[in-house]
């Protein structure tokens, strides 16, 4: 709960004293933008985003789409005064342009709402617009100033700690997964579904943590001080996505594997110690990521225990017994070990 609390408290201090700032320049602005100051806090409210880049990429859009609604509502004007023809062309039109120039001008209702305060209290008034414009600039620069340089938020940390609970949480269904041979769960089962609903979740939001940290460093003058390649990182992503979807797989074979289906009988007990084996000696290199000298006995005990996997599969084969699951599972196995034990991949996220 802290950790989620306090992301939230800084950007709502932050957009307080944004608001608060503009507020006070407003107030000093001369000519015709001090009759309106109270439109400079909306330009910093409309302004302030969690990471400078989304504050940038706001500002720029809320200015842009007031430009436009204030275009928008000045032809309406023409046609007279507000009436319901003119309030449905600036808002049908404002919501097209939205839609159309999402990237310049924003989405939702920004520009309609710009065009629909010029149009109803600006009527005919030109010196409205301008003071309604200049007002909601200063705030949108007041609003970008905040965020560049009063506590821009980094969030290497947040995406290192959601690497790490993608690993531990596809290591530790491996070292479980055990469990569903000794116990024969059946197809259908709702632990299967658990099983793979948690490992997708975390894996979608190990991606979005990442992404999320590499635009929390664009325009973010800390980054200097705290170096990192975010190269890297997205190459442990994609690391462990390879992990997580073979987790998946091997779940996934295993739900119809157990007790065995139409087209196909059950993995022989035969092999059941030495897939139960297998899956406790990979789940313990993914939780060590990455294979040092004095760890060389961790992977050494996954391939052998795969090797024995392997050949218990071709006996079975000899045999005229069913091993195409466990044959697969082996194979997947050998996939997430590929994964965690190249060279390229160095650290313990």
């Amino acid at each position: 709960m802290r950790a989620l609390l306090r992301p939230q408290v800084v950007l709502a201090v932050k957009a307080a004293l944004a608001a608060g700032v503009a507020w006070a320049l407003a107030l000093l602005l001369p000519g015709v933008a001090a009759e309106y100051p109270y439109y400079a806090p909306l330009g910093a409210l409309l302004a302030i985003y969690p990471t400078v880049a989304g504050t940038v990429k706001l500002g720029l859009q809320t200015m842009v789409g007031l430009a436009i609604g204030i275009v928008l509502a000045n032809v309406a004007v023409w046609a007279g005064d507000p009436d319901s023809f003119t309030v449905a062309f600036v808002v049908g039109m404002g919501v097209l342009l939205a839609g159309l120039l999402p990237r310049t001008a924003g989405g939702g209702t920004g520009i309609a709402s710009a065009g629909l305060f010029v149009l109803i209290i600006g009527n005919n008034d030109l010196s409205f617009s301008v003071g309604y414009f200049i007002q909601m600039i200063v705030g949108v620069l007041v609003g970008l100033g905040v965020s560049t340089f009063i506590a821009p938020p980094l969030n290497t940390n947040d995406a290192l700690n959601q690497m790490g609970a993608l690993r531990r949480t596809a290591a530790q269904q491996l070292q479980d997964i055990g469990q569903a041979l000794e116990e024969n769960w059946a197809a259908g089962d709702p632990r299967w579904v658990e099983h793979r609903q948690d490992l997708f979740d975390t894996m979608q939001d190990t991606r979005a943590a990442v992404k999320y940290a590499e635009e929390s460093r664009k325009g973010n003058l800390r980054r200097h001080s705290h170096p990192r390649n975010l190269t890297k990182d997205y190459e442990h992503v994609r690391a462990l996505e390879t992990v997580a979807f073979h987790t998946l797989s091997i779940t996934n074979m295993l739900e119809d594997a157990v007790e065995g289906t139409t087209d196909e009988k059950p993995i022989p007990p035969a092999l059941r110690e030495p897939l139960q084996d297998a899956f406790t000696t990979v789940g313990k290199v993914l939780k060590l990521w990455t294979v040092k000298e004095n760890d060389e006995e961790t992977l050494e005990a996954a391939q052998k225990a795969l090797r024995a996997l392997e050949v218990g599969a071709f006996e079975s084969a000899s045999r005229n017994s069913p091993f195409g699951a466990a044959a697969a599972i082996a194979m997947s196995l050998h996939r997430i070990l590929h994964a965690v034990t190249p060279a390229t991949h160095h650290g313990n996220p």
